[in-house]
């Protein structure tokens, strides 16, 4: 009916226009209706949860009502909140066209978004608006679970380590929680007393917590292990560690002090190192090595030590053992004569073999209290250029003796004592040629004695030189005589042997110069004056340095037999 009506009317426009020219001389022909964009569907929502990927685009169909063509379709997006959200494209510049609607949860918190896409076109009577909506749910709610909350350790000083503890980590919640991380924050004691270590890095998880008391003096410490997540929207959660160290009761047993390099005759050093020897009235001593210096020649004769040791040590000469170091033997670089006569004259006429050894060879063991005892001819040279009978490298009567003599003991404790130490810290790098730098920080020709002492399960080396005071902690020469690693050493918490140097009895230095080649394993490090007061008790021992008047030498502890 609409068309017939359209049709009449149009008829009767045409008669007035006809009527019009012919009276007029002209006649217009009538506008036609623009037309009216349409969409289906008219608004547009969406629903996410924040953390999830995007929701999938949606479409709107854009057509018109029949009257025209409409061309050059464009959709702008107007947001209502937020921003950038929302993407808008068209399949066709021409009616009929698809609008494709993507929305982008990127960046977007909680919340509801809206927006209006214009859609607009030549020919059109007017642009049409397009609703949209995007919902943005919170996160599903997962929390973290530490059980327990809070971890304690109990210990004593110079004790082996207290027992790991475990923390279990859950969760409450749906979602998966993941990326866990452990971090320590320390509130007292160094950076070292505490690791913590993660079976996984989801939940569920196992922390593990060990506490170490290596270096550590009595008293409480404190620490807090806060375990983060990747999860968003996961809170991190702590857990509280503390640590009692409780000070050991001192060790009982047989007293010894060490001790070596007494430097020049009557000098002040060593006068102050026989003041502190007297006020410690310890058990027994061990002069270690270069006990006196000749004041003639290049060996210590007889007359020497009564000249400048006995006045000051000689008082102690029936409780004082002697190892020999730097001049105290008959050593020379002539292949021809066998190196030197390897005698010990002086020592061995001024201390006798029951303290210094059988003369020409100057090596022996005894026990005191429990411990066995191994008293060694080690200084330098060594290798085959020293005096057949006193050499100590494989094959040696020295080192043949003392692996017989510790396989035909069954102390639970040893103890080894000789001048020339295996370990030792450098101030100058040897050879630039060498990246690891290993004849700074150990004497080769050693290996063998101290192979042969790991092997029997020895526990401590006591050493003269070099002139400082250096502690490291347990460790062995790796991995044995015949076949070492390319480093030579390793730490060894379980069987390795300890060692302290304490040559700083009259000949310093005071004050001690830096390392720059230094392992691992040297615990502590320094210049004096003193001795080393050890105490060996019934399957312990205990150790400190004594100092002088000119010494602040700060190192004590304990360790337990093997």
């Amino acid at each position: 009916m609409a068309s017939i009506a359209v049709r009449g009317a149009l008829k009767a426009a045409l008669v007035l226009c006809v009527a019009a020219a012919f009276w007029n001389g002209a006649c217009t022909e009538p506008t036609k209706p623009k037309a009216q964009i349409l969409v289906n569907p008219s608004a547009v929502s969406f629903t996410d949860t924040v953390g999830n990927s995007s929701p999938g685009p949606q479409s709107v169909t854009v057509s018109t009502d029949g009257q025209g063509t409409v061309t050059g379709l464009t959709a702008t997006v107007n947001y209502g909140s937020g921003s950038g959200w929302l993407a808008a494209a068209l399949s066709d510049t021409v009616a009929p066209a698809t609008l494709t609607l993507a929305p982008s949860i990127s960046g977007l918190a909680a919340g509801t978004y809206q927006a209006t896409v214009t859609i607009s076109g030549n020919g059109a009577a007017n642009p049409l608006n397009v609703a949209v909506t995007f919902e943005v749910a919170p996160l599903p709610p997962v929390t973290m679970v530490l059980t327990p909350s809070a971890v304690s350790f109990n210990d004593t000083t110079g004790t082996s380590n207290p027992g790991p503890q475990m923390v279990s980590i859950t969760k409450n919640g749906t979602r998966p929680l993941t990326g866990l991380k452990a971090t320590i924050n320390f509130a007292s004691g160094g950076a070292a007393w505490l690791t913590a270590t993660l079976s996984d890095t989801s939940a569920p998880a196992t922390l593990t917590l060990k506490a170490k008391n290596a270096g550590l003096n009595a008293a409480t410490y404190r620490a807090m292990v806060n375990i983060s997540s990747t999860t968003a929207g996961t809170s991190p959660e702590s857990v509280s560690v503390t640590y009692d160290v409780a000070a050991a009761p001192p060790v009982t047993g047989v007293t010894v002090v060490f001790t070596a390099n007494l430097g020049t005759c009557g000098g002040d050093l060593a006068q102050q190192t026989a003041k502190v020897i007297e006020a410690a009235n310890p058990d027994y001593i061990f002069m270690m090595g270069s006990s006196a210096t000749p004041s003639s020649g290049t060996v210590t004769t007889l007359q020497d030590y009564v000249n400048c040791y006995d006045p000051l040590f000689g008082r102690w000469k029936d409780k004082t053992y002697a190892t020999l170091g730097d001049h105290e033997v008959d050593i020379d670089s002539i292949a021809a004569d066998n190196y030197g006569t390897g005698m010990a004259s002086g020592a061995d006429a001024y201390f006798g073999a029951a303290h210094a050894g059988p003369a020409g060879k100057n090596w022996q063991s005894f026990d005191i209290g429990g411990w066995h005892v191994v008293a060694l001819n080690v200084q330098t040279p060594g290798g085959y250029k020293r005096p057949p009978q006193i050499a100590y490298h494989a094959g040696s009567p020295q080192l043949d003796w003392l692996i017989n003599d510790l396989q035909s003991h069954n102390n639970k404790c040893t103890l080894g004592v000789w001048y020339e130490s295996m370990w030792f810290s450098s101030t100058h790098i040897s050879n630039p040629n060498d990246p690891l730098h290993k004849n700074d920080y150990r004497v080769q020709d050693v290996r063998g004695v101290w192979t042969a002492l790991y092997e029997n399960n020895a526990d401590l080396v006591v050493n003269g030189w070099p002139r400082i005071y250096e502690r490291f902690a347990p460790m062995r020469y790796a991995e044995g005589y015949q076949h070492p690693t390319t480093t030579e050493w390793a730490a060894d918490s379980v069987r390795g042997i300890r060692q302290i140097t304490s040559g700083l009895g009259g000949d310093g230095p005071v004050h001690g110069d830096s390392a720059i080649v230094r392992l691992p394993t040297s615990e502590y490090r320094s210049g004096g004056n003193g001795v080393l007061q050890v105490v060996l008790g019934d399957g312990v021992y205990s150790w400190k340095f004594l100092n002088t008047k000119y010494s602040n030498i700060q190192d004590a502890g304990r360790g337990v037999c093997h």
